[in-house]
C-alpha cells in the first residue's frame, strides 16, 4: 500500500469543485473552511489531451483566490507529472 503524505503550503495541488470542474493552484494558505490559491488553472479537454487554461479571465492572474472548502469535493497532492506542466505553464519554468 501506497502512503502519500498529505499537501502542504507550497504544494501544487488538485481540487474537484460541485459544479464537475478541475483546478490546479498553487496552496498559499490552509484556514479552517478557507483555501487560498494562487495561479489556479482549470483542466479542459482539446483535441491534443488534457489542456490548462486560467481558471478566471477577469482577475489579476498574479492575485491570491479564496475558496470555500464547502464548494469541493476533494483537494490531494497533485500528480508530479501535471504539476510539472503546471509550473511550467504558470511560470516558463522547465522542471
Amino acid at each position: 500500500m501506497i502512503i502519500e503524505t498529505p499537501y502542504k503550503v507550497g504544494d501544487t495541488i488538485s481540487m474537484k469543485t460541485v459544479a464537475g470542474e478541475e483546478i490546479i493552484a498553487r496552496l498559499e494558505e490552509e484556514k479552517g473552511t478557507k483555501l487560498k490559491v494562487s495561479k489556479p488553472m482549470a483542466l479542459t479537454a482539446s483535441q491534443q489531451g488534457l489542456g490548462m487554461v486560467p481558471y478566471t479571465f477577469t482577475v489579476n492572474p498574479n492575485a491570491n483566490i479564496e475558496l470555500n472548502m464547502n464548494t469541493l469535493v476533494f483537494v490531494a497532492k497533485t500528480d508530479d507529472e501535471m504539476a510539472k506542466q503546471y509550473i511550467q505553464s504558470t511560470t516558463g519554468i522547465a522542471v
